[in-house]
C-alpha cells in the first residue's frame, strides 16, 4: 500500500473499510454517509 504490494487474508463477506481499519492500520479511514460525501477506494489486483 502507498510503496508496495501487502498481502491480508479475510474472510468473503469482510467489509473492505474494516481491513483498511483493523488489517492495515488506516485508522483515518470513516465510516460515513456516500450521500453527503462520496468515498472511493482503488484497488488492484
Amino acid at each position: 500500500m502507498d510503496g508496495g504490494p501487502i498481502a491480508l487474508e479475510v474472510d468473503k463477506g469482510t467489509p473492505l473499510l474494516w481491513v483498511l481499519r483493523e488489517q492495515v492500520g488506516l485508522t483515518g479511514t470513516k465510516f460515513g454517509c456516500t450521500r453527503c460525501t462520496p468515498r472511493s477506494t482503488a484497488v488492484s489486483s
